[in-house]
C-alpha cells in the first residue's frame, strides 16, 4: 500500500465508527498518540514507541506508546496526545495529521487512555525528554498483526500472564499491546 493511501483509508476507516468510550468516573483520564510514518516511500507503516525511564514512579521500564494523563490546561484528551507527544519525544504537534481515536483502554492501574492515530509525513528524528523516555524506537506496524506470546509478568505480589509482542528489539505488553493489537485487527477487518 502507497504512503499517502495507508494514511487516507485508515482516516477513512476511523471516521466510519464511533469509537467505545469508557464511562468510570474513578478512572484517570490519559491519552496517546499512535505516531504513524513509512520509513521509506511507499513502504510500511512503522510507529514510534518509547521505553519509560526506569525512575518513573507510573510504568517505569515499561514500552508505551507516547502519552499521559490529562492536566487542567489540556483542551480534551486529543491536545493531551499532542502535548505529551511534543514533551516527550519531541514530536512538533503541527506535524502530527489526527487521523482519528480508537476505543478507550481501561488499565489495572486506575487509566482509561483514549488512543488517536496521527500520521507523520515529513522527516522526524526524535529527541527523547531522558527523565520520562529512556528510549524511543521505530517498530514496524506488521509487528502487532502476529499472534501474541503469553509472558509471566510479577504484580506486586503475585504473577500475571499476559499478553505480549517482540518489536523493536523490546517485548510490547499491556495497554500499548491491546491497543496496537485492537487497531491492526480493526484495519484488517
Amino acid at each position: 500500500m502507497g504512503e499517502l493511501e495507508f494514511p487516507e483509508r485508515v482516516r477513512r476507516l476511523l471516521a466510519s465508527r464511533n469509537p467505545w468510550k469508557a464511562r468510570d468516573a474513578t478512572l484517570q483520564p490519559a491519552s496517546v498518540l499512535l505516531p504513524l510514518f513509512s520509513g521509506e516511500p511507499g513502504g510500511p507503516p512503522e510507529l514510534w514507541l518509547v521505553r519509560r525511564s526506569e525512575g518513573m514512579r507510573v510504568h517505569g521500564g515499561q514500552v508505551a506508546l507516547p502519552g499521559g494523563k490529562s492536566e487542567p490546561g489540556d483542551s480534551d484528551l486529543l491536545a493531551t496526545a499532542l502535548r505529551e507527544s511534543e514533551e516527550e519525544i519531541g514530536l512538533p504537534q503541527a506535524a502530527v495529521d489526527v487521523l482519528g481515536a480508537l476505543d478507550d483502554c481501561a488499565t489495572v492501574t486506575g487509566f482509561v487512555i483514549t488512543p488517536y492515530v496521527g500520521w507523520i509525513a515529513t522527516p522526524f528524528t526524535p529527541a527523547p525528554h531522558a527523565s520520562e523516555v529512556a528510549r524511543v524506537f521505530a517498530a514496524p506496524l506488521a509487528a502487532f498483526a502476529l499472534e501474541p506470546r503469553p509472558i509471566t509478568m510479577e504484580w506486586g505480589s503475585s504473577k500475571r500472564i499476559v499478553l505480549s509482542y517482540d518489536a523493536g528489539g523490546e517485548t510490547v505488553w499491556g495497554a500499548t499491546a491491546s491497543i496496537l493489537r485492537n487497531f491492526v485487527q480493526l484495519l484488517s477487518g
